[in-house]
């Protein structure tokens, strides 16, 4: 099944060039050069130097399209050729060199965009400069004012044709700058050949007769330039940390780099600067950010730039604590335990109030505490430039109430009224409690201190005789009662 979303996006393309040919369809906004029906094409030259950019030619079902051949092409030399296939189209562009090489061709030609079989139809020059922005081509605009001013600069005087066509003679750099921004930022330039133009390093002046000249000279400014680049990681996923590591053949040619955030100078590095060729880099907050290396050297004046966008992502840690308890008591141990402990800090709550620090390197990710009965909410919480909205693990725990199982004996003082009453229950020595009768407490007793025998002399009458205490595992209290009936 064809991919419908491809089928959408190429048939928004063939409106949008089809709306663009009508508007333009007789190329008058372009300086034309006939040779037959031959036009001159700067998007052509374009299209067969970005085929031309890789070594050893891909296949053609590689490219970003096809052509429907045949297609007639125009030589500088106001000659023409009819290819046939991508075979010959190979050999056209490879045989090409700075007297004899490729200005234009014959519209209108059809092409096949890459992994469809729909035919669209290119009439003019503006239908197939849309076409290489839909390939993501670097346009001759694109490496103009990647170069101009650096590597190269105008031999003043020069002609260029403006947005209608018509030759503008430039004399200074303050003119065409007024002239390049009249344009609008669609303009392609377009010069009137032979144009010269200044080389650095020696700013000799140099003349371009062709299009294919004038990309000969980019590839030549490109070549003067290092190969920047770099490579990073992760380092501190909860700081938003990452290691930036500059790693380039001419590393040591060029002796000196500087690093660049969101266009915010750094640091310099390198060799020369005594520099390690690493940015660490704890980013403030989750987004987009560009990380640039550039350089200049005395081949490559202009500068050079090698930039990646990093997207750091907001990632919350997953926390995590399991528990015990202690068997007959309310002591509880809650021990922690998720990826990268080691480098977080975080809390622990209960009941939403914070009980201690903990996590990182000097955590021991355990809390000790001896909880009250009830349902209590014990959680962890973090907050991190990498969370900063914060995150936690939550546990309810019902804890039950531990009460001592509270009994006691009574024995009659012979035939009398008289009752002696002796408590008798486990940890007796270590729980306070009281006697009580028909709900008034009598006497304190317990503990340590307490003998543990209440004696009490009645008057004839019904009587209910208990022992009560609380502790802090019995908060509510519990008892133990007998019923006694004096005659």
């Amino acid at each position: 099944m064809k991919n419908f979303n491809t089928y959408i996006r190429l048939y928004a393309l063939l409106i949008m060039i089809s709306f663009f040919s009508s508007c333009v369809n007789d190329d008058s906004f372009l300086p034309e050069e006939n040779t037959g029906n031959v036009i001159s094409s700067t998007a052509l030259v374009t299209v067969l130097n970005n085929f031309d950019s890789v070594a050893n030619f891909p296949t053609e079902n590689e490219q970003c399209f096809r052509f429907v051949y045949p297609i007639t092409l125009g030589y500088n030399t106001d000659s023409t050729i009819r290819v046939e296939s991508y075979d010959g189209l190979v050999d056209v562009i490879s045989s090409q060199g700075a007297n004899f090489n490729v200005t234009g061709l014959e519209f209108p030609i059809n092409i096949i965009f890459k992994n469809t079989d729909v035919t669209i139809s290119i009439i003019n020059e503006i239908a197939l400069l849309n076409v290489l922005s839909e390939c993501e081509f670097d346009t001759i605009r694109d490496d103009f004012d990647q170069f101009f001013d650096g590597c190269f600069t105008f031999d003043y005087p020069v002609t260029l044709f403006n947005n209608a066509g018509e030759e503008t003679e430039i004399t200074t750099d303050d003119t065409f700058q007024t002239f390049y921004q009249e344009q609008g930022i669609a303009y392609q330039p377009s010069f009137k050949f032979p144009l010269n133009v200044l080389v650095s390093p020696n700013f000799e002046s140099t003349e371009i007769e062709t299009y294919f000249g004038f990309y000969r000279l980019i590839e030549s400014c490109e070549s003067r330039c290092p190969n920047l680049s770099f490579s990073f990681e992760l380092t501190d996923q909860f700081n938003l940390g990452y290691q930036f590591t500059a790693d380039f053949p001419d590393i040591e040619v060029v002796g000196t780099y500087d690093w660049f955030v969101d266009g915010q100078f750094i640091e310099s590095d390198g060799p020369n600067n005594q520099g390690d060729n690493l940015l660490m880099r704890d980013f403030g907050s989750s987004g987009t950010y560009e990380v640039c290396i550039k350089a200049e050297t005395p081949n490559c004046p202009e500068g050079i730039e090698f930039c990646k966008q990093i997207d750091v992502a907001e990632v919350c840690p997953e926390l995590f604590f399991d528990f015990e308890q202690e068997q007959g008591t309310l002591a509880y141990t809650f021990t922690s335990s998720f990826s990268g402990i080691e480098e977080l800090g975080y809390q622990w709550y209960i009941d939403d109030q914070l009980i201690e620090e903990d996590g990182g390197a000097n955590g021991d990710n355990i809390l000790s505490s001896n909880l009250s009965p009830g349902v209590r909410e014990v959680c962890i919480r973090t907050e991190t430039p990498s969370c900063p909205n914060g995150t936690e693990y939550c546990k309810e725990i019902t804890v039950e109430p531990i009460c001592p199982n509270l009994f006691f004996t009574l024995e009659q003082e012979g035939n009398t009224t008289s009752y002696n009453f002796t408590a008798e229950f486990g940890n007796i020595d270590t729980i306070t409690y009281q006697w009580e009768i028909d709900g008034d407490v009598i006497e304190q007793d317990g503990g340590q201190s307490g003998d543990n025998i209440f004696f009490f002399q009645f008057d004839p009458g019904s009587y209910e005789i208990c022992i009560r205490t609380t502790t802090d595992t019995c908060p509510d209290g519990t008892e133990f009662c007998e019923q006694l009936v004096i005659e």
